[in-house]
């Protein structure tokens, strides 16, 4: 209501300009700062971003969260991800708070259209949705990538994805159509002269490696793990696509008036093991190379001076506050102030940079978030990672040699930082963002072995396996009634029995896991920890069918698959809940 208020305002008042530049996004999934050439990989070949870092302000002390949900989630509120609550990729604590003004919310308010392209990997299901967190062009896909839980069986080379929240099938490669479809939405802005905010987020080069087999061929025969090969040959489309882009900017003449922001998640997941820019971890890690990354920052007519390296220190949390100083924007009342702070006066060269900042790096874990977890706390050349090791990039980058008995104090000061921090998020740590249902947006909301809170499950294969009792879905039911459970062995889409093994075809020339046979017989529901509720299959066999009558508000929601004795085989890897 805010943020409509606001546009409504602005509209009448013509308070923004309509020369404002536009913005694009790109942001690439698990390629590490090493993991280009330009930043001195030995065999990868980058030549497009190569350009692009020349041309750009680079911020070389630049850092995210070591995986990518909370990168996601801190790029998108300004906000830590322990604080935004989407501190985790797994176990149900994945998902943003409703009470945070988003950063394409931001672009809106402020006059201009918004598209997502690609990955979101922020929530599923109303109201976590990007059209329901201000995105108001969507093409994407659900999970964390084509081999979620979620999309499961989905194809680099024959794309299923979801236009809106319509069903669509592709024959170009996934990466391909994302900066495609980015191309032919900005294409209608820029004849309707109409500012946007593009945000390409891709799901390469993360796993599965399926690398089209000329991009591989480059590769195949410079490396000794086929893996790293297909991770170097999706990198060079990721290279491809952004030359594509760069030139039809160029080609529409808005190159000089488009703000270009490219960046990566978190570390490396393959090329490390090639060359990691002389840096301790990979992604997942509180290290280094778990969390320093790649940021270049292009507009040629923003007035930002020569094209350089700076090495302040710089967190992506800075990116939505940056937009809003360095473009004037109104920002309407958010609930926390921003963690990240505007990096305006860097990218004018002015000498005006807070030399003392401190940054906290940190995700929330697959259990219940604890104190140090993976943490690490910047200050400077300064690196305290957990409650105890201390490094000296200036002496050490590869932070091999804790010096934390020699400077006590220098602990003392970061630990006081890091404890001031967790003071501030301590008290929400048990709150868990709930999915909703029962609203009228959705006909029925689907639940996934994902969502089970504090248990990490959320990709085909361990599905496939299906070696786990499952967890708790936290749901909140926006109103009171009668309600149908459905519970499925494999994802709805598929419509496969119960008990059938999974699929077993061949994706991108790689094969999929068909995985274990469960013969279930039943299935059961406990709602609130209370006594399970059993059911037989339908008559397709293809899920369980079970009524339940919700109060308005919180609840747990667990269920499970049975064989004939009524023993426990498995947690229900998938739900759907429909209001009734």
């Amino acid at each position: 209501m805010k943020i409509l208020c606001l546009l409504t305002f602005l509209l009448a008042s013509g308070a923004w300009a309509v020369d404002r530049p536009n913005v694009v996004v790109i942001f690439t999934d698990d390629q590490g700062y090493g993991d280009v050439s330009c930043h001195g990989n030995p065999i990868l070949k980058t030549p497009n971003l190569d350009k692009l870092h020349s041309e750009s302000v680079r911020f070389d002390n630049f850092h995210v969260a070591p995986v990518c949900t909370p990168s996601r989630s801190e790029l998108m509120t300004g906000l830590y991800a322990m604080r935004n609550k989407a501190g985790m990729v797994p176990s149900g604590r994945n998902l943003m708070r409703r009470d945070i003004v988003t950063m394409p919310e931001v672009f809106v308010a402020n006059g201009y259209a918004t598209g997502l392209f690609g990955k979101w990997h922020l929530g599923d299901t109303y109201p976590h949705r990007p059209m329901d967190r201000g995105f108001q062009r969507v093409v994407w896909h659900k999970g964390w990538g084509l081999a979620s839980e979620i999309e499961y069986d989905n194809d680099y080379y024959y794309t299923r994805y979801l236009d809106e929240m319509e069903v669509k099938y592709s024959d170009r490669f996934c990466a391909n159509l994302w900066f495609d479809e980015a191309m032919k939405w900005m294409d209608h802005q820029i004849e309707a002269k109409q500012p946007f905010f593009s945000y390409i987020a891709l799901n390469t080069p993360h796993s599965p490696f399926h690398a089209l087999e000329e991009d591989y061929n480059k590769y195949k025969d410079k490396v000794e793990d086929p893996n790293v090969a297909h991770f170097f040959g999706l990198i060079s489309n990721v290279d491809d696509n952004y030359g594509r882009l760069d030139r039809w900017l160029e080609k529409r003449g808005i190159k000089d008036d488009t703000i270009i922001i490219f960046m990566n998640d978190n570390g490396s997941s393959r090329g490390d093991k090639i060359y990691n820019a002389g840096m301790r971890g990979k992604k997942g890690s509180g290290y280094e190379g778990g969390h320093r990354a790649i940021c270049f920052i292009r507009w040629p007519n923003g007035g930002l001076g020569t094209p350089r390296t700076v090495n302040n220190l710089s967190h992506i949390t800075d990116i939505l506050p940056t937009f809003a100083d360095l473009l004037e924007f109104d920002v309407p009342q958010a609930a926390d102030p921003f963690d990240g702070v505007s990096l305006k006066s860097i990218l004018r060269n002015l000498e005006t940079v807070d030399d003392n900042r401190k940054v906290v790096v940190q995700f929330g874990g697959r259990v219940r978030p604890q104190k140090y977890y993976r943490s690490c706390v910047i200050w400077k050349n300064w690196r305290l990672n957990g409650d105890s090791e201390l490094y000296d990039l200036g002496k050490d980058p590869e932070q091999k040699k804790d010096v934390s008995s020699q400077y006590p104090e220098i602990v003392r000061e970061l630990k006081l930082h890091y404890d001031a921090y967790w003071a501030s998020i301590e008290a929400s740590i048990d709150v868990i963002e709930p999915v909703v249902i029962g609203n009228p947006a959705e006909s029925y909301t689907d639940l996934t072995s994902n969502n089970w809170v504090e248990v990490d499950f959320d990709n085909r294969g361990k599905v496939a396996e299906a070696n786990s009792m499952g967890g708790i879905w936290e749901i909140e039911a926006e109103k009171a009634g009668a309600y149908l459970v459905l519970l499925s062995r494999w994802p709805f889409y598929m419509e496969r029995p119960l008990s059938s093994v999974g699929p077993a075809e061949t994706i991108g020339g790689m094969p999929i896991d068909p995985g274990e046979v469960l013969p279930i017989k039943s299935g059961s529901l406990s709602l609130d920890g209370k006594e399970p509720i059993v059911a037989e299959p339908n008559s397709s066999d293809t899920f369980v069918e079970i009524r339940i009558e919700l109060s308005k508000g919180r609840h747990s929601l667990q269920g499970w698959f049975h064989d004939a004795q009524g023993a426990r085989l498995s947690g229900a890897f998938y739900g759907r809940v429909i209001s009734q």
